[in-house]
């Protein structure tokens, strides 16, 4: 696996790092703390004009450099990029004072790749039990880029970022799992935008004091759910019934032809409801684990189901925040929530 750090400039709060570049910090860090206790106060970014030797003299070319600074790890100045006057870079600081006014949150991870072209924070998400046993933890993650070539970036990712492959990982992932309503990809700017420091922190401030605002309805409402009782087998099964039920077998409205193809479609539907139904029965009905008689042990005894119990061909985990299981378990949600 590639690590790709530039020096020693990279920082994880209290799990290790693959690489063992640095080791873990135990006291939780803002990301300006990090650049000036842990990166010797990082780097600036410079603009200068490109020129060329012509008849003897020197011509400016039109072209700017990108430029970063004396690094601690890099002695000298360091090329990084071509750009014309448009172009404004961030500086690495200004990012780091951004996440720290806006996240108002230490930061879980954060460094500096290549030459210190690429940059990036990491911050743990606002959490709520949902399922219980297998989670996937969200990370927030901030990735900037001092070149023309990458942009400023914020997403949400289940990778923890502590290289430029994990890095890479977390951002695909984010493509991949954007739903328009907080996961995945959130924003993206390039440094042609006169205010995207500006636009940076906006963006930062919206998707965590979202998050936070959704974990606190949720701890309401599942509270809620732990003081109201159900009251006997037939009021559990309403529930189950609601969540999961059978399908109309009718085929009245299919061709002829093929109605007795469409019944066994619905007869092995409606038998997978039913396992389910009775799986889920069972576990609140004593098989499960500390199940209470309440609508929030049904839920337990619905993600233990769906967790333990039920098969998979693929990793549970991610089915479970992400997948079909997550959409199995949001039915009973919404069944308990009437």
């Amino acid at each position: 696996m590639s690590a790709n750090v530039h020096g020693q400039m990279v920082y994880s709060f209290e799990k290790p790092m693959w690489h063992n570049i640095t080791a873990p910090s135990l006291v939780p860090m803002g990301a300006e703390e990090i650049l000036d206790a842990r990166f010797g106060g990082g780097f600036p970014i410079y603009m200068r004009p490109m020129s060329f030797e012509m008849n003897g003299e020197r011509v400016e070319d039109g072209d700017i450099a990108i430029v970063r600074g004396d690094s601690p790890y890099e002695p000298g100045e360091y090329k990084i990029g071509v750009c014309t006057e448009r172009y404004n870079p961030l500086q690495p600081r200004d990012i780091c004072k951004t996440f720290d006014e806006n996240v108002k949150e230490y930061a879980e991870t954060m460094g500096f790749l290549g030459h210190g072209e690429d940059m990036f924070i990491s911050w743990e998400m606002p959490e709520f039990d949902v399922v219980v046993g297998d989670t996937v933890k969200l990370y927030g993650c901030v990735r900037s880029g001092f070149t023309t070539m990458k942009a400023t970036r914020l997403f949400t990712t289940a990778y923890r970022p502590i290289c430029e492959n994990t890095i890479n990982l977390a951002e695909n992932w984010a493509k991949e799992n954007t739903d328009g309503h907080g996961k995945g990809q959130i924003w993206k700017g390039r440094g042609v935008n006169k205010n995207l420091l500006r636009d940076l922190g906006y963006w930062m401030e919206h998707v965590q004091g979202n998050a936070v605002r959704e974990a606190t309805m949720l701890q309401d409402f599942f509270g809620r759910l732990a003081k109201l009782p159900i009251l006997n087998d037939e009021h559990a099964k309403g529930f189950l019934s609601a969540a999961y039920p059978d399908v109309d077998t009718s085929v009245e409205r299919f061709p002829v032809q093929l109605r007795e193809e469409q019944e066994k479609k619905y007869l092995v539907f409606n038998g997978g409801q039913a396992t389910m139904r009775d799986g889920i029965f069972d576990l609140f009905g004593g098989a499960g684990t500390g199940i209470t008689a309440t609508r929030w042990g049904m839920l337990n005894a619905t993600s233990e189901y769906f967790c333990h119990v039920q098969p998979s061909k693929r990793p549970i985990a991610e089915s479970v925040m992400f997948g079909g299981r997550q959409k199995n378990i949001m039915k009973m949600v919404t069944a308990l929530a009437v």
